[in-house]
């Protein structure tokens, strides 16, 4: 067998291609404040596995980031939101993710939660992302992918959750410690917790 016959039959097609819903906050876009854009600051791309795709980052997380000087999206992937579903799975899901962070202003910082903290990891191993943050991640692979260009990475995970495999092996693969809040890792979108894991973040986030 030849190597392009090889080539040809194990390289993915390209996802179908979908209109991907995106939800935006500019820091000149919050009212009764004077925020402004700050250049050096990395936008932020926010995925989550939940069925709301990017509305559940629009009642907290985007104001918020975009209060921190920062450019704040998020996305749904399809099938998530008005996104329209589509065939193609998980590398579909990551080619979204992909596709939206290559559309924002600089290189940004990947925010995932749930299974899109996986889709998420495995977009930074195509897309040399600014920072990777991983909050309760599910369904991670096996493999964990290696991010390019080595950004810094942090894990977010619940106290009950934090000695589970899955936390280990990530902290394993990419040698960090993981953060842990109370509470539950679907409730990271509200609740009194929800805003202290958020101030976390970004307070990681401006130390880097």
């Amino acid at each position: 067998m030849s190597l392009q016959t090889w080539v040809s039959r194990t390289r993915a097609p390209e996802p179908v291609s979908v209109k991907r819903e995106t939800a935006v906050v500019e820091p000149a876009d919050l009212l009764d404040a004077d925020y402004r854009d700050d250049p050096d600051a990395s936008p932020v791309l926010c995925c989550t596995g939940d069925p709301a795709g990017a509305a559940a980052f629009g009642a907290l997380w985007l104001k918020r980031i975009a209060t921190d000087g920062r450019y704040a999206a998020a996305v749904s992937v399809r099938g998530q939101g008005s996104t329209p579903a589509a065939a193609g799975g998980t590398g579909a899901f990551v080619h979204d993710v992909v596709q939206a962070a290559i559309g924002l202003p600089r290189r940004t910082v990947l925010i995932g939660h749930g299974h899109g903290a996986a889709w998420c990891a495995e977009a930074a191993a195509r897309y040399p992302a600014a920072a990777l943050v991983m909050v309760a991640p599910k369904k991670l692979p096996k493999r964990i992918p290696k991010p390019v260009g080595s950004p810094p990475v942090m894990l977010a995970v619940s106290e009950a959750d934090s000695q589970s495999k899955r936390v280990q092996a990530v902290t394993e693969a990419y040698g960090i410690a993981p953060l842990t809040f109370p509470g539950s890792g679907d409730e990271v979108f509200k609740g009194p917790n929800a805003e202290g894991l958020l101030d976390a973040v970004l307070s990681w986030l401006n130390r880097g």
